[in-house]
């Protein structure tokens, strides 16, 4: 059955049985998670992290027609600061202690009003906030009253910032909201294009990814981010629809493919020579251009390995940092380089990304995990136990792994997809062997704490 049929969407941990508390080893992680059932952890000590507000807010604020009103106090309408384009505007009603006791719906009607007369938008959308899910406002009566009156979507978003620990519960409530209140229902004959589903790709990754569609002729729309919303009304119409990153997007292309009948094309993300491969050859097989396809991966592998040292890793050990759907791709390019993967991150392990960690059969068993959001104390354990020459992360704020001597790689604002993120990663690591030796440890964490075992803050749950 469809979650659309559900007013809201379920976080992570009660969907998918998700797991964000775990430091230990491979072997213990995969036997953790191997049941029907995934049994919680907690963190006794947990240091802040992101949460799904933030997340549904960044993917919202791509979307190039649309404005965005942050319903809650202004520290919570903040997070916009955080937004690098300088002609990005987002609205926040600024709501006080007085309008927590008495009702905040009065600021909200003024913020979409002002938005609405301000930027013409085709769609506003509401994004909730812990003050607002606490004081239970009747945003829904606002929301009715003014898309009848603005005659565009007025669309609530239902974060509240408390009820999930995995923050990419927020491209699930985005998605929700996109497909319910948004998406056109009456579709009937499918086009010619394929949906790309992105989420938190950057610029850079999504122009590798266009690059190599346009090079075999492939009709697309990338959405939600950095699409407009008449493109994220059609995506009903697309004749098949491809993920970048599965644990982000699936949940997209799952109801797509059960409520309007789309194809879901079933990839790894596309970081590496493999990832990349796999990546165009799914696509290639249901779109029947096989040869082509062929033929273009042969053409752009041969002038690629003109420019890549095989053995440029060669006796490095290197901790990764990401998606656990992008582990596999980013641990197999590096160990192919001839690096020592001494351990990973990852935000969570869930029912359906847990299958990631069986295609980890080339690491050791006992090579180091942490799943959890941000607590960057337990990879600083991590990093210093295993004498880490190189930390690779796809997040901002490396600057611990820094302190503990390794050296930095880091893809935010970096292309990583496709044959070009190939070059690029390669690129990267080159240019950071410039800064090998040159770092001095600074550590602000004590030794005791570095010596002591990596999961002492994380306990069993007892239900």
């Amino acid at each position: 059955m469809s979650f659309l049929e559900d007013r809201r969407a379920l976080t992570r941990e009660k969907r998918l049985s998700s797991l964000s508390h775990f430091n230990g080893t491979l072997e213990a992680l995969i036997d953790e998670v191997s049941g029907t059932d995934i049994r919680q952890r907690i963190r006794t000590f947990s240091q802040i992290h992101a949460d799904e507000i933030i997340y549904a807010f960044d993917v919202l604020s791509k979307i190039e027609d649309a404005e965005i009103i942050v319903n809650g106090s202004i520290g919570c309408a903040g997070i916009g600061l955080a937004e690098t384009d300088e002609n990005y505007t987002w609205y926040g009603t600024n709501l006080v202690e007085r309008d927590t006791i008495l009702g905040g719906e009065e600021k909200l009607r003024e913020a979409v009003l002002r938005a609405f007369e301000e930027k013409h938008p085709k769609a506003i959308f509401i994004i909730g906030t812990p003050v607002v899910a606490i004081n239970n406002d009747d945003i829904n009566s606002v929301i009715l009253e003014l898309e009848e009156e603005l005659h565009i979507p007025v669309i609530s978003i239902y974060t509240d910032g408390f009820k999930s620990k995995n923050p990419v519960s927020g491209y699930d409530i985005v998605t929700h909201s996109l497909l319910k209140y948004l998406v056109d229902k009456e579709a009937e004959e499918k086009e010619d294009f394929i949906n790309v589903i992105s989420f938190s790709e950057n610029v850079e990754d999504i122009a590798a990814v266009v690059k190599i569609l346009n090079a075999l002729e492939i009709s697309y729309r990338v959405i939600p981010r950095f699409s407009e919303i008449d493109e994220i009304r059609s995506i009903s119409r697309a004749k098949a629809t491809v993920v970048l990153n599965p644990e982000e997007g699936e949940y997209l292309a799952k109801e797509l493919e059960e409520v309007y009948n789309i194809p879901y094309i079933l990839s790894e993300p596309p970081i590496g020579y493999r990832g990349t491969k796999n990546f165009i050859l799914k696509l290639a097989d249901f779109l029947n251009i096989g040869e082509k396809a062929e033929s273009y991966i042969e053409e752009v592998e041969e002038e690629l390995a003109k420019g890549i040292k095989k053995d440029l890793l060669e006796g490095q050990k290197v901790f990764v940092d990401a998606s656990l759907s992008k582990i596999p791709s980013y641990t197999r390019f590096l160990k192919n380089l001839g690096a020592e993967i001494v351990g990973f991150g990852a935000p969570f392990v869930d029912l359906e990304n847990r299958k990631n960690l069986q295609k980890l059969d080339f690491l050791p068993r006992n090579t180091p995990v942490v799943i959890g959001n941000g607590q960057y104390f337990e990879k600083v354990n991590a990093i210093a136990k295993q004498k880490a020459d190189f930390y690779i992360s796809q997040y901002p704020g490396n600057a611990f792994a820094v302190d503990e001597g390794a050296v930095v790689v880091s893809t935010v604002n970096r292309v990583t997809y496709g044959f070009e993120g190939v070059q690029s990663l390669h690129d990267s690591f080159l240019r950071a062997f410039r800064r090998k030796g040159k770092l001095q440890s600074n550590s602000n964490y004590k030794t005791g704490w570095k010596t002591k075992s990596g999961n002492w803050y994380v306990k069993q749950e007892v239900s």
